[in-house]
């Protein structure tokens, strides 16, 4: 009788899989390498910041130095904020806390602000500041909100367009998350298939056909549904609704 390890030896591995592996293996090195650079970043972020403090306090700074000192410092503080969230956003553990929905939207927009100007797409936001926070895992939110937005960044990548992110509070006191953009649509025939592993419309190695379907299985696992609706030339817009459990008392 063969052992375990030597099934797995004489396994027949096929080209597909055999690349979405490597493809994914390089992600995850990638992963590791940017932390490490993303920690490094912290030290002279903060020198910068420090340094723009010191010179703000001396007298005699003309206003055209001190606008230009007082916008290096805000800057640097933005991007100081910025890799803490990122190494946060990296960590593996899991942490149920008390989440603000609309403050880990602003988080991933702030991320992708690079992606959406290179796409030539706008953002809009639209956020119930109201919602009350939500005990969920605060890291897996981010990712459902990665994968959709940039699903969406990456439909508008040739004809740029228009990014909407709204948050709101259902009839039954739910939390509701849409995000809608103006791309091209999913084909026809399609939209019933997008949540399935390994189903992509993307060109041959853009995706690995697994974002959506892993996105989908989080919400759920979170005790959400993921809903889709789409039109040709028109645009897509997901609709995630998160159910909110009321705290009993002790």
């Amino acid at each position: 009788m063969k052992t375990l390890a030597e099934k797995h030896t004489n396994a027949v591995i096929s080209p597909d899989l055999l690349k979405l592996l490597a493809y994914n293996e390089k992600m995850a090195e990638l992963g590791r390498i940017s932390a490490g650079i993303v920690h490094e970043l912290n030290a002279p972020l903060s020198v910068i910041t420090s340094a723009a403090q010191i010179i703000l306090r001396e007298n005699g700074i003309s206003e055209s130095v001190r606008e230009m000192v007082g916008r290096i410092k805000s800057e640097s503080m933005r991007l100081a904020q910025l890799t803490r969230g990122l190494l946060a956003f990296g960590k593996h553990d899991e942490a149920t806390e008390e989440t603000d929905v609309n403050i880990a939207i602003e988080f991933i927009l702030e991320f992708l602000t690079f992606e959406a100007a290179r796409r030539g797409v706008t953002v809009r936001r639209n956020l119930d500041y109201h919602l009350s926070p939500v005990r969920m895992d605060s890291n897996l939110l981010k990712q459902i909100l990665l994968n959709i937005m940039m699903n969406s960044l990456q439909a508008m990548e040739e004809t740029g367009g228009k990014l909407l992110v709204e948050t709101c509070a259902t009839t039954e006191g739910n939390i509701q998350l849409v995000i809608a953009d103006t791309g091209p649509g999913i084909p026809e025939g399609a939209e019933s298939k997008i949540f399935e592993p390994y189903f992509t419309t993307k060109k041959p190695g853009e995706g690995t056909g697994l974002g959506l379907f892993v996105t989908k299985t989080l919400v759920e696992n979170m005790g959400g549904r993921i809903e889709v609706k789409s039109r040709r030339n028109k645009g897509t817009a997901f609709t995630v609704t998160f159910v909110v459990k009321e705290q009993t008392e002790e």
